[in-house]
């Protein structure tokens, strides 16, 4: 995909593969998902799509891919999506697409963007491919596109680059935490203390996971 006019293609591709699958589409035009779709147990290793086949990798039934990188890495599966449902499904599961979405971008771009990494978990969902929520968003508004994902799940937060945490009483991300109200939470990536000690004050369970830049550090050949 290069230009929105692609985009749009992308997702009437997506909303018509869906429809004829059953999914239901809220008022908003987010697809519905059930409980069921969602992993509910912990993987032992998070690795990014690109490194999926790596040596380090030995059990990819307890590994869950991710796509927690450049955009550039990201799109290609958006347009190879159906060629490659078979690989996904040698997987534990999957985490939503992590494409950029910044509060300084049109609101209806981050819709947008919002919409799409969605219909691109539901595919993976009705092929019988587990999912985990992505909690990225951007601006307040865009929280919208959570009013149709079920409460009690597993979600993930990429914390590749900067921690978005300016002060110790900035708990925008544990409000947006609250508001889903999942059972568990995957971190990726290196996250700050602070945060972590947040959720554990909220009785949050979530555990941590390397990058893999870390995780090849930390796991030798």
């Amino acid at each position: 995909m290069h230009n929105l006019f692609e985009v749009f293609q992308m997702i009437d591709l997506y909303h018509s593969y869906l429809i004829a699958k059953g999914i239901k589409f809220s008022g908003d035009g987010y697809p519905i998902f059930e409980n069921s779709m969602f992993l509910n147990e912990y993987p032992d290793m998070v690795v990014p799509f690109n490194q999926k086949k790596n040596r380090r990798v030995k059990n990819p039934q307890k590994t869950v891919i991710c796509f927690f990188g450049g955009d550039k890495y990201i799109y290609p599966r958006y347009e190879k999506i159906f060629d490659e449902l078979d690989t996904y499904k040698k997987y534990m599961g999957v985490v939503e697409p992590d494409i950029t979405l910044t509060e300084d971008m049109d609101i209806e771009w981050q819709s947008v963007t919002m919409l799409l990494n969605q219909l691109f978990m539901a595919v993976l969902a009705v092929n019988g491919i587990k999912v985990i929520l992505n909690t990225r968003m951007g601006l307040s508004d865009t929280a919208i596109a959570f009013e149709n994902i079920p409460k009690k799940i597993m979600v993930a937060s990429g914390f590749l680059g900067a921690c978005p945490y300016k002060a110790p009483r900035d708990f925008s991300y544990v409000s947006k935490i609250l508001r889903l109200y999942p059972e568990k939470v995957i971190i990726f990536g290196p996250c700050e203390v602070d945060a972590q000690e947040k959720l554990n004050r909220m009785g949050i369970s979530f555990r941590t996971y390397s990058s893999f830049r870390t995780l090849c550090k930390e796991v030798a050949l």
